[in-house]
């Protein structure tokens, strides 16, 4: 099963895209993020092509030659997403157990959702695009903004999942902590306890896929060469790439508004796109720091 979390989800149960609903509520990059199956469980192999020797034009009665993809084969781990919740038995007494963990899981997941994108955004998609030399600098030297164009590719840009967990549990497993009895927490308090957990990753395997730029402020703003290099970097196509950044960003760019950056309607396909460079749709996201980044210095 492929698809984003949402769709996933649904093809679950009504509970899993609830839980679903409260992790990309303020989380949209992850909520257009298309995710897949990973192979072992909690990792996944996958093979990073190194070198194509494809089909050629020959004369006639000539032998074709010889085709050959070289790869490297390559291990992810996934990344678990959750935690515990704990009410103490006088506070559930008040409120009752299954309404206090009601009013906390929504709560909770967002933070998770939140926490998982950051970590995409600045522990995989910009990291990626410096090692692969797909970023350049806006010019500024302290309080930076970044943006990424990525591309996503079956079986190469894509989320993981564990596809063991969720054939038993689903996306996010909502247990009981000892059976839904009274127990002891770490601090010694009786109460009750609800463990989330789900098993999810992302893969990264085509550097041709992913590029940045970094060191964006008010007085460095990409100019539309820069943007324009950033997305043939990432082999841009609108039925694939999103730009990400932060709102701000997007707002330093309407100088460029009526040409190259292009409004679009509120009824699109993908949720909260507001724009679109030369066909490539942004998506912006309150995840990426707000102008706090430190300067990224590139060789």
């Amino acid at each position: 099963m492929a698809g984003t979390l949402k769709e996933i989800a649904v093809a679950l149960s009504q509970k899993q895209e609830h839980y679903v609903d409260f992790l990309t509520n303020d989380s949209p990059i992850l909520d257009n993020m298309r995710f897949e199956a990973s192979s072992h469980g909690l990792w996944n192999a996958y093979e990073e092509v190194a070198k194509i020797s494809g089909a050629g034009f020959i004369d006639i009665n000539q032998p074709l030659p010889e085709m050959e993809v070289d790869s490297n084969l390559k291990k992810i781990d996934l990344s678990i997403l959750g935690g515990e919740i704990f009410v103490p038995e006088d506070k559930a007494a008040v409120i009752g157990i299954s309404e206090y963990f009601a009013k906390k899981v929504p709560v909770l997941l967002k933070h998770a959702g939140e926490t998982a994108e950051k970590k995409i955004i600045y522990d995989n998609f910009i990291p990626y695009a410096v090692e692969n030399g797909k970023v350049v600098s806006a010019g500024a030297d302290d309080k930076c903004y970044s943006m990424v164009a990525v591309r996503f590719i079956p079986g190469e840009v894509t989320g993981l999942y564990s596809a063991k967990n969720i054939n038993r549990f689903g996306l996010l497993d909502s247990t009981p902590i000892n059976g839904g009895q009274l127990y002891k927490n770490a601090n010694g308090l009786l109460g009750y306890g609800v463990r989330i957990k789900g098993y999810i990753g992302m893969q990264l395997a085509n550097p041709d896929a992913v590029s940045a730029i970094v060191n964006i402020s008010a007085d460095n703003i990409p100019t539309a060469e820069q943007i324009d290099n950033m997305l043939v970097d990432a082999k841009a196509t609108p039925a694939s790439t999103y730009i990400f950044c932060h709102p701000k960003v997007l707002s330093m760019l309407n100088k460029y508004k009526g040409n190259v950056l292009q409004t679009m309607t509120g009824d699109m396909d993908v949720n909260r796109s507001f724009a679109a460079w030369n066909g490539i749709r942004f998506i912006t996201s309150y995840n990426f720091e707000n102008g706090s980044e430190k300067a990224v210095e590139l060789a």
